[in-house]
């Protein structure tokens, strides 16, 4: 099961990083500065995927059907996952460093090229847009097998499917996560 969502996050974050490296203009303060603001939404995003990737990992645990089901019922707990898809949207961190970046612009208008310039802010927008969707998507899935799970009854055939529907969506969390984790490594090198 591809996420789209998350290689297009993980991509975007990679490529705000490889833009900053080639812009040699910035001071090692600058620089230091925005790595940490990069850091901070890796983790952001990683501590989202891995209490995701624990909650999936405990209702994969439950052995019994009944209990599996009501467990995945659970999912769809919209006050609670509402909660989270906000503050996994609200990076306040990256929207600061993104004004930040729009007033260096100005700053060092003739040492770096406008296109340099507008590529980064392009990108620090979208990482900004792709959190929406990136939550929105694991609330919708939530959604999804808690409503699978509804429609099943214990030792329904239905229930192997769901537990297979919910195991594939757990292991593409686990890959994404696993390429944020290799990109966030990568950063250090770069920024």
């Amino acid at each position: 099961m591809a996420i789209e969502l998350f290689s297009d996050l993980i991509d975007v974050l990679g490529k705000v990083a490889n833009s900053i490296k080639s812009m040699a203009e910035f001071s090692a303060a600058e620089r230091d500065k925005i790595r940490q603001t990069l850091d901070e939404t890796y983790r952001l995003i990683d501590s989202t995927l891995n209490m995701v990737i624990v909650r999936l990992g405990d209702i994969k645990l439950e052995e019994e059907d009944g209990k599996f089901l009501a467990e995945c019922f659970q999912l769809d707990n919209y006050n609670d996952w509402m909660q989270v898809e906000r503050d996994f949207r609200l990076c306040r961190a990256l929207r600061v460093a993104l004004r930040e970046m729009e007033t260096l612009k100005g700053k060092l208008a003739s040492k770096v090229s406008a296109k340099d310039w507008d590529t980064l802010l392009y990108l620090m927008n979208s990482i900004i847009a792709t959190e929406g969707e990136v939550a929105m998507f694991i609330s919708q899935k939530f959604r999804q097998l808690a409503d699978e799970a509804r429609a099943a009854s214990e030792g329904s055939p239905a229930v192997p499917a769901i537990r297979s529907d919910l195991q594939a969506f757990r292991s593409a969390l686990i890959d994404e996560r696993q390429a944020l984790i290799q990109q966030e490594i990568t950063l250090y090198d770069v920024v």
